[in-house]
């Protein structure tokens, strides 16, 4: 048998007392590079490794003196590794129950009897009219002039007429008659979505 092997053993048996401090920094010193590493290709994000790798150790050191060392049936390594799946299914069960949470709690405050149906209803209401919108703005871009489309935009921005049409090179009438037809295009096709998807 090597020298390591015997290390490992005295280590492992130096274990079973919770209250040797140098043991345990020994154990660590060997195997946390390792439990991090497996627990990153199990998919903990990098800002959880720490804590979870910590959370591992301290089931190991719960754990090891109970352990019976017998390499013919089960490598420590293997053992260890159980206990490392075990705490990182336990990470991720616990992160879908908090993100279940939240969707309960969610839904529970819209759900609630005193809630103010009037104002949920109103936000429905209001990114109904921003998704139309902004449909009815991307189908119309094919069918105007970039001058015109940017007449309509501008003065809804509050730009004054004389300043676009030097901008643009067009009379002030144009700027305005530019306008009206693309209005009165957007108008008509958030009518027509208005009717087709509602």
């Amino acid at each position: 048998m090597s020298d390591e092997f015997h290390t490992r053993m005295t280590l492992l048996g130096r274990l079973r007392n919770q209250h040797d401090e140098t043991a345990w920094q020994e154990f660590v010193y060997f195997y946390e590079k390792y439990i991090k590493a497996i627990l990153k290709r199990l998919g903990v994000p990098s800002q959880e490794l720490e804590d979870q790798s910590q959370k591992v150790l301290l089931a190991l050191w719960k754990k090891l003196p109970d352990f019976d060392y017998q390499p013919q049936n089960c490598k420590f390594r293997t053992w260890m590794s159980r206990i490392i799946r075990n705490k990182v299914s336990h990470f991720f069960e616990k992160q879908q129950r908090h993100k279940n949470d939240i969707k309960r709690a969610e839904l529970s405050q819209l759900n609630k009897p005193d809630s103010d149906e009037v104002e949920i209803y109103q936000i429905y209401e209001q990114e109904w009219k921003i998704h139309v919108a902004d449909l009815a703005w991307s189908n119309l871009r094919d069918e105007f002039s970039s001058s015109a489309l940017k007449c309509f935009e501008e003065l809804a921005k509050g730009k004054k007429a004389s300043e676009l049409a030097e901008e643009l090179s067009l009379k002030v009438n144009s700027v305005f008659v530019n306008r009206k037809r693309v209005q009165e295009a957007f108008h008509r096709e958030i009518r027509r979505l208005n009717e087709e998807l509602s």
